[in-house]
């Protein structure tokens, strides 16, 4: 197997226990056990349990940016990209609980250790730079001039998307869930000075 290979099989096998277990019991021995590798694997593919780390919030942050492009067909428009993308994404945090989890507790250590605080930042812009380019690709095929302040509607939908999973990973009431959705997806077709559907 490549060296690359190797990596990815590890980042892998870290992403599903983490997602399982949290961050705390993601021992380098369960990860090359998920892996069905041996231990001394993980130190030959990673410097350390950090660099390991880094590699998994990059893979997960493909993940999410991924489902997003999926979703959304620009050529319906913004306000569509907004609903379908935001919709999208939910099915995707309520399919796998312990992901979404996993993502804050890496937030959190990145932010808790010294000489990893970039890391959580890197995370969320990347996020915010993914809802930009799905949103500015379909603003491109608005008819006429578009005065969005896309920058700022898209921390909008990161921050408020954040805080409906934080709800969620909390009460697990997936109907008031949907509902917020619906508001947050309202709120931001407006703030992006369209009319929200129906």
């Amino acid at each position: 197997m490549s060296a690359e290979a190797r990596r990815e099989q590890l980042v892998e096998a870290a992403i599903e226990v983490m997602s399982r277990e949290g961050l705390e019991r993601a021992t380098t021995r369960r990860i090359a056990q998920q892996a069905g590798t041996a231990q001394g694997a993980m130190h030959y593919a990673f410097r350390d349990k950090n660099e390991l780390l880094t590699a998994v919030v990059g893979a997960v942050t493909v993940q999410v940016e991924q489902v997003l492009r999926d979703a959304v067909d620009p050529a319906r428009g913004l306000a569509a990209a907004i609903d379908d993308g935001l919709r999208a994404f939910w099915r995707f945090v309520v399919g796998d609980d312990g992901l979404q989890l996993m993502q804050y507790e890496l937030a959190i250590f990145c932010c808790r250790t010294p000489g990893y605080e970039w890391l959580a930042a890197w995370q969320y812009t990347r996020y915010a730079a993914a809802v930009q380019e799905v949103f500015q690709a379909a603003i491109d095929h608005e008819p006429g001039p578009q005065e969005v302040d896309l920058p700022g509607l898209c921390r909008f939908v990161v921050a408020a998307v954040d805080g409906l999973i934080l709800q969620y990973e909390v009460h697990h009431d997936i109907d008031q869930s949907e509902r917020d959705l619906s508001n947050v997806i309202r709120c931001a077709v407006i703030l992006a000075g369209l009319t929200p559907p129906g």
